[in-house]
């Protein structure tokens, strides 16, 4: 690990006689020192961009990974220039595996005499990067994680789950779980705007008063960019627990509304502990996701129901 590797730079003085391994050796030192700085203030993972969607063509699988920057676990960093597609081979074995983009190196530029010699050998090294797809088990350091992928039955699927992000605050890479909350937030504003024009909901009772200042000051919060999935994980699970006070005490208005209630109480029952790790709470956000689907249809049903407009 980066973190366990001496420094040894070169120490001059006059006539010291310089070989090929000493300034080999310099270069290596100002590199690793980059390297550790790097990895200590930015961390590890994606930094910008960097966004991949497979897809198929002729029967064959591609990942289309977008531009960007990212940061491998020895603080090396990684550029694709440009977005690229590349071919992804399917396994024999199914599992999970996980697609990375590696820092590589090879010669570049013309051929340079050696010294006494007619031998011809290159005397740059260009930096560029690969794209290769792993076993979830395996986890190399001088490469960025860039998607989860599951393999069953000679299928790939995307899995939607957040990799390791790293940069400053205002560079970050956005979050998968980012969505979701938005989305979540969007809804029930569009919920609760539509059930106050009926004459079931007209007075604004303390729940939900509790629960649309929570959705104001969530959207608030995912203005910012690289929100940290920690951050993500809490404020879905704050923005349950007022959901459920204000649906439960909610009057009977549409049969779907009944319905949502129960999800909501079941997955209020399961928000993990503050201080549960964030694998208890990737688990407890798949079921928060998961009610975007319903939520969705009840705000589509509300926009078209007579009964919402106030007449």
């Amino acid at each position: 690990m980066i973190g366990n590797t001496d420094l040894v730079r070169l120490e001059a003085f006059e006539g010291l006689c310089l070989t090929s391994q000493d300034l080999g050796d310099e270069q290596l030192y100002h590199r690793r020192s980059l390297h550790r700085h790097t990895h200590y203030l930015y961390g590890y993972g994606v930094v910008q961009g960097l966004k991949v969607e497979l897809e198929v063509r002729k029967k064959k699988y591609f990942a289309v990974i977008q531009g960007g920057y990212g940061i491998t676990r020895m603080g090396q960093g990684v550029l694709l220039k440009e977005a690229a597609a590349t071919p992804v081979p399917v396994p024999k074995d199914d599992g999970e595996y996980i697609l990375w983009l590696f820092h590589i190196e090879g010669p570049d530029g013309d051929d340079r005499p050696k010294f006494d010699s007619t031998e011809m050998l290159k005397a740059r090294v260009r930096e560029g990067a690969a794209v290769k797809m792993l076993p979830g088990s395996e986890e190399p350091e001088d490469a960025v994680a860039l998607a989860r992928i599951n393999v069953r039955l000679g299928r790939l699927v995307h899995v939607k789950t957040p990799v390791p992000r790293a940069g400053a605050p205002s560079r970050k890479a956005e979050s998968y779980l980012k969505h979701p909350v938005a989305e979540f937030i969007r809804l029930n504003r569009n919920v609760m705007q539509n059930l106050f024009r009926t004459a079931l909901v007209k007075n604004l009772e303390l729940s939900a008063l509790a629960f649309n200042s929570s959705l104001v000051s969530s959207e608030f919060l995912l203005i910012e960019e690289g929100t940290s999935d920690r951050v993500l994980y809490r404020t879905a699970g704050t923005l349950i627990t007022y959901a459920h006070d204000w649906y439960t005490e909610l009057p009977k208005t549409i049969a779907r509304v009944d319905k949502f209630k129960v999800f909501v109480q079941k997955v209020n029952a399961e928000i993990p502990g503050r201080d549960q790790p964030d694998d208890v709470w990737l688990k407890w956000f798949d079921k928060f996701e998961r009610l975007l689907q319903p939520l969705g249809k009840i705000s589509e049903e509300l926009e078209k129901t007579a009964a919402a407009k106030r007449k």
